[in-house]
């Protein structure tokens, strides 16, 4: 009997009925503990979710489509080139705060989601009024991730822009219907997240006031210096009327959603800061990084204060907030999925950052760097199924290989970066180095998680598995084209050293000998791991040699005459060898 029982006479009951307490009508029993802990761990996904926030999914969706396009197309007709390449980042920033409520919802946490919307479009008005101001006079705009103006010739909004605005304004009739209960209807599972009648955690309210004051006032300060006269870095006193509102209400947006963390329901105050939290990224990371890495501007302390203040408080609130129980082998595969994703995002925003600086000069065309785009795109979509609970444990084993494309690409960035700057003093490191350390750190730091991860999965032993010899041929070719594939130069061309494994060793050898090795022992430990987990590992393999592969079309243009190598064809045939592989070993039972 449960504990709700306890004292009260039980009915007798015969085979295969439930013995009931004895009830009279005066009789008040509060609902049994064990009902609680189940009531509190029951999962509200999509289907359960009411129509209205279904409806802010599908309009935050469309609103981060239509942003992305309008970012794409140009904000104004003959858009000046931007100051560094940030389209890829912008697209990220725009799709995170999506992407992050898609998998809480898909992972049966679709309140929590619902939370992170409404908390990214408290920040939205803010941003509407600051691109509102390229409607009225693009040149007082500091967009430099958007345009550098090199004249004061008059610029008019491009068909970009419209849909700039049309972007913003889904995304805050997004957060708005996603709001409190969103009209589920009392007794739902949905609405019992917010029928709780507990009291504001005092603390936790007091912490979010001052982290949202702390973060309104970095984002009231100057984005950025600037020794460039066509790029203003007013801060919100110097700012003309518009961009003046704008300021303040992103300031206003992210204390109302700091202050959130004071909900007593956790879905509130987790998603709201978080969703909060992205959305202050989305203003402050544009300009940290156009601080760092775009000619005659120079980095200022406001969007570091304010990125530093509410991710600071998302990360308290995710560690103290009550939630509902989560299995550890749950917790293990969240934790490595999240670290796979700023993995993942940090080697895009380096792929696309300047790489070198020369003294005098316009930045140097950069090739090693370009290969962080497959690489951070790969891990990425392998990171984001490990926070889903019933994708997470099959997945699990490609992200372990498909990391491994990090270090392949980050080596072979340090290596451009050690040999410039040691030949030419007037060479320097770009901000692009940064986000390559930041990519490396967080591969090491997921690469941990999967391995917790994996061995929280292993509860009990497994039985040995016979070779099944069938798989022999595709494991063996596998196998061996993977030595030429990293051993032997995709791009050839005259005058052209490649770094290899067998000569020519340096810094980004020591990236292709572990992408070698991780293929190798992935090959080896087939026959004996569990067919599911090997088979995701070979595809996560082939994934990895298919990184490689792309290093020809992606920097063939750094020689004059460059033709494929070897190590390009024999990759493509790894990876075919490797998906083969993978498939059969899926097959079995």
């Amino acid at each position: 009997m449960g504990s709700g029982t306890v004292g009260l006479p039980a009915r007798a009951a015969g085979p295969g009925l439930l013995a009931l307490p004895a009830m009279t009508s005066r009789t008040t029993t509060p609902p049994p503990a064990d009902v609680a802990v189940a009531h509190s761990l029951a999962r509200v996904g999509w289907r359960e979710s009411p129509v209205r926030v279904r409806l802010a999914f599908g309009l935050a969706a469309a609103g981060a489509v239509a942003g992305i396009t309008g970012i794409a197309a140009g904000v104004v007709a003959g858009q000046p080139t931007a100051g560094f390449g940030a389209l890829p980042l912008l697209v990220a920033l725009t799709l995170l705060p999506v992407t992050v409520a898609v998998a809480f919802a898909a992972a049966g946490r679709a309140a929590l989601g619902a939370n992170v919307l409404a908390g990214a479009a408290l920040i939205e008005p803010g941003r509407l009024l600051a691109d509102l101001q390229i409607l009225v006079d693009p040149l007082v705009v500091s967009r430099p991730e958007l345009m550098v103006p090199t004249s004061l010739a008059p610029l008019r909004a491009g068909l970009g822009l419209w849909l700039l605005l049309a972007g913003h304004v889904l995304l805050i009739a997004a957060g708005v219907l996603a709001k409190n209960r969103a009209g589920a209807p009392h007794g739902t599972p949905y609405a019992a997240e917010f029928d709780e009648d507990e009291r504001p955690r005092t603390r936790m309210a007091l912490l979010g006031i001052t982290a949202g004051v702390v973060a309104a006032f970095g984002l009231q300060l100057s984005p950025f210096t600037s020794g460039n006269a066509f790029v203003l870095a007013d801060d919100v006193i110097d700012s003309p009327g518009l961009l003046r509102l704008a300021f303040l209400a992103t300031g206003l947006g992210a204390v109302v959603a700091m202050v959130a963390a004071g909900s007593p329901r956790p879905s509130v105050a987790r998603g709201v800061v978080l969703g909060g939290a992205l959305g202050v990224a989305a203003v402050a990371v544009p300009q940290i990084v156009a601080g760092l890495g775009v000619d005659l501007l120079g980095a200022a302390p406001g969007p570091y204060i304010a990125v530093a203040s509410v991710v600071g408080l998302a990360a308290v609130v995710w560690l103290s907030a009550k939630a509902v129980q989560v299995d550890p082998t749950v917790k293990a595969h969240r934790v490595a999925g999240v670290l796979g994703a700023l993995t993942g995002l940090a080697g895009v925003a380096a792929a696309s950052s300047t790489l070198l600086v020369v003294d005098g000069i316009d930045q140097p065309e950069t090739y090693s760097s370009r290969l962080f785009y497959p690489a951070g795109i790969l891990v990425v979509l392998v990171a984001v199924p490990l926070v889903i609970t019933r994708s997470a444990a099959a997945v699990r084993p490609a992200l372990a290989a498909a990391l491994v494309a990090i270090p392949l690409a980050g080596l072979s960035t340090l290596d451009a970066v050690v040999t410039a700057t040691g030949i030419q003093s007037v060479v320097h490191p770009g901000v692009g180095v940064w986000f390559t350390a930041a990519a490396g750190v967080f591969a090491l730091a997921a690469t941990g998680a999967v391995l917790l991860a994996g061995n929280a999965e292993r509860t009990e032993p497994e039985d040995e598995r016979p070779l099944d010899v069938v798989l022999v041929a595709p494991l063996t070719a596998a196998g061996l084209l993977s030595i030429g594939a990293f051993g032997l130069p995709t791009v050839k061309a005259a005058g052209l050293v490649a770094p290899g494994i067998w000569s020519d060793f340096r810094l980004a050898s020591l990236g292709l000998l572990l992408a070698l090795i991780t293929v190798l022992a992935s090959v080896a430990m087939t026959p004996v791991a569990r067919p599911n987990r090997a088979g995701a590992l070979l595809l996560g393999c082939a994934g990895l040699v298919a990184v490689h592969a792309l290093e020809y079309p992606l920097t063939a243009a750094r020689a004059a005459g460059s033709a494929p190598g070897p190590g390009l064809w024999l990759s493509i045939a790894c990876a075919a060898a490797l998906v083969v592989s993978g498939l059969m070993v899926l097959s079995r039972k």
